[in-house]
C-alpha cells in the first residue's frame, strides 16, 4: 500500500501535470468507485484543479467548491488516459479535462486498481469541509510533523504494540507497514513490543 512518500511524490507529480486544467467530467466505472453522493460531483464541473495535495495516505484533488479525496489502498495508482477506452483495465473512475492548447495534451487522469479486490474509492466533499468530514476527520497528526513529546503522548494514551500503534491511522497519519518496520528496526526496538 503506497505511504506517506509515495503518496506525497504522487501529489506533487499530479500537480505538476494537471493543476490549473478545468474538470470536463468525472466518471466512477463501478458503483463502489464513488463513496459519497453529496455534494455531486457535477459541482467542480468547469473548475480548474487548484493542485493535487495530501493527508495521511490520501489524495486529495482540490477544484474550488469540492475536493475528491482518493485513497489507492493496495493497488491503485492514478496515470494519464489518452485513450479513454470504454471500458479500461482496472479503471475504478476518469476526471476528464477540457482539452488544453498543447498538441501532446493528455486530456484525462485514470484511477486504476490492480488485483481482485477493488477498494480503492473516492470521496466528493465540499472543499471547506475536506478535513473534518469522513474518511479524514477521525486521522491523527501527520508522521512528518509531530515531536517527541506528542507522540509520547500518543503512545502513553493507548496500550498496543509499538508496530501497531505507527500503523494505526488515528494514532498517526501516513506510516504503514514498511514504513514503521522501518521506525523498529532503526530504533532497535522490537516491533512486537
Amino acid at each position: 500500500m503506497p505511504e506517506m512518500p509515495e503518496v506525497q511524490a504522487h501529489a506533487e507529480r499530479l500537480t505538476e501535470q494537471f493543476s490549473g486544467r478545468v474538470l470536463d467530467r468525472f466518471t466512477p466505472f463501478n458503483f463502489t468507485a464513488l463513496k459519497t453522493a453529496a455534494p455531486p460531483p457535477e459541482e467542480a464541473y468547469g473548475h480548474a484543479l487548484i493542485k493535487v495535495g495530501r493527508r495521511g495516505k490520501y489524495l486529495l484533488v482540490e477544484f474550488e467548491p469540492v475536493t475528491f479525496v482518493v485513497h489507492l489502498m493496495q493497488g491503485g495508482r492514478f496515470v494519464p488516459d489518452p485513450k479513454l477506452s470504454a471500458k479500461p483495465r482496472g479503471g475504478q473512475a476518469r476526471f476528464i479535462f477540457t482539452p488544453g492548447e498543447a498538441t501532446d495534451d493528455v486530456g484525462a487522469l485514470l484511477l486504476t486498481e490492480q488485483g481482485k479486490e477493488r477498494r480503492a474509492g473516492v470521496w466528493c466533499l465540499p472543499s471547506e469541509q475536506v478535513l473534518t468530514s469522513s474518511p479524514l476527520d477521525k486521522l491523527g497528526p501527520e508522521a512528518a510533523g509531530i515531536t517527541a513529546d506528542e507522540l509520547a503522548v500518543l503512545f502513553a494514551k493507548k496500550s498496543m504494540r509499538i508496530h501497531g500503534f505507527l500503523r494505526d491511522q488515528r494514532m498517526i497519519a501516513g506510516i504503514g507497514r514498511r514504513l514503521s518496520n522501518e521506525v523498529c528496526h532503526r530504533a532497535k526496538i522490537s516491533p512486537f513490543a
